[in-house]
């Protein structure tokens, strides 16, 4: 159980707001769709101010503003990190958007967009912070489906990671020895093209601050942590050039034209992600209850919103490429 020491309630935010933030397909995606549209200088005048963006509504958001997550997050903690927080990533959403081409489109699409472009650094935060945060919350529940309770997917799981322990051990380690704010993420990366393996797997990627997840974001991706990792432990996994023709080896024409693309460059699919920033756990768990907050995190995902989010490959047995 958590000890939580609840303060005075806080102010009710007057802001509302937001559509979106899932992938396209995944079973909160928003109705509505707007092509890309390369970016222009964006006017803030105060009549183009208009909510075009809302906070999405979660299935539990009626129960968790009234009794908080169980065993999870206080109703005051619910408030902060999704009611208020929330609604702030939309009003400013709305604000950075307002008349311009783009004003209808995804955050998921937001964020990829202006993922290159300097001066719309603030648009990307905004955007992905709230696709991200959506994304978190989308998987929580007030009665949360076990693992065990869908065999085809936790067998996916086990296929990649050797055990679900060593799944959780990974995802809870990792988001723990962050220093400072951002999210870990379960993905599904297709087209691993390796011999030998199936075409796509499981793989485990952190992003700090708001980056995101996708590899279309290119370096605003942000997968590689430089406090755990360093120049020589790369080059030392990566080895020498020992193959530079056929199809095996990191130097073969196939591979070095995968090389060109961004870092973790294949189709990443998000399907889980926990919230590492510090409003969100800090409220209840306090200054050094990071990993309680972690590990209570673990037991509160519902599986059964993380399996319809899974694309349906991933649920599959392993595909074998044959040559």
């Amino acid at each position: 159980m958590i000890t939580r020491r609840l303060a005075r309630p806080l102010s009710q935010s007057s802001s509302s707001a937001w559509v979106c933030p899932a992938c396209i397909g995944s079973p909160f995606a928003p109705r509505q769709a707007a092509a890309s549209i390369l970016p222009q200088t964006r006017r803030q005048q105060p009549q183009q101010r208009r909510s075009i963006h809302h906070v999405p509504p979660l299935t539990y958001d009626a129960t968790f503003q009234q009794d908080g997550i169980p065993n999870f997050i206080s109703k005051y903690g619910y408030k902060i990190a999704w009611t208020e927080y929330q609604a702030l990533m939309v009003q400013k959403l709305n604000e950075l958007t307002a008349g311009e081409p783009y004003e209808h489109s995804l955050t998921k699409d937001l964020a990829i967009q202006f993922a290159r472009d300097p001066m719309s650094a603030s648009l990307f935060n905004h955007a992905s912070m709230a696709h991200n945060n959506h994304y978190f919350f989308s998987t929580l529940s007030t009665h949360p489906s076990k693992l065990d309770n869908h065999p085809s997917l936790k067998q996916s799981l086990i296929s990649t990671f050797g055990s679900i322990e060593t799944l959780q051990m990974t995802m809870l380690d990792t988001a723990s020895a962050m220093f400072g704010p951002g999210f870990v993420w379960l993905i599904w990366a297709r087209d691993l093209d390796i011999v030998g393996t199936r075409r796509g797997g499981w793989r485990i990627l952190t992003t700090y601050l708001a980056g995101t997840p996708y590899v279309e974001a290119g370096y605003r991706q942000q997968g590689i942590d430089t406090n755990t990792n360093n120049a020589s432990s790369q080059s030392a996994y990566r080895g020498p050039i020992s193959n530079n023709v056929g199809y095996m080896g990191q130097y073969t024409k196939a591979n070095m034209d995968k090389a060109k693309l961004p870092p973790g460059g294949t189709n990443a699919q998000p399907v889980l992600c926990v919230n590492t920033w510090e409003h969100v756990w800090l409220r209840d768990y306090g200054i050094s209850g990071k990993r309680a907050f972690l590990s209570d995190w673990w037991d509160t995902v519902d599986w059964g919103a993380v399996e319809q989010i899974a694309p349906k490959e991933s649920k599959g047995p392993a595909q074998f490429i044959r040559y």
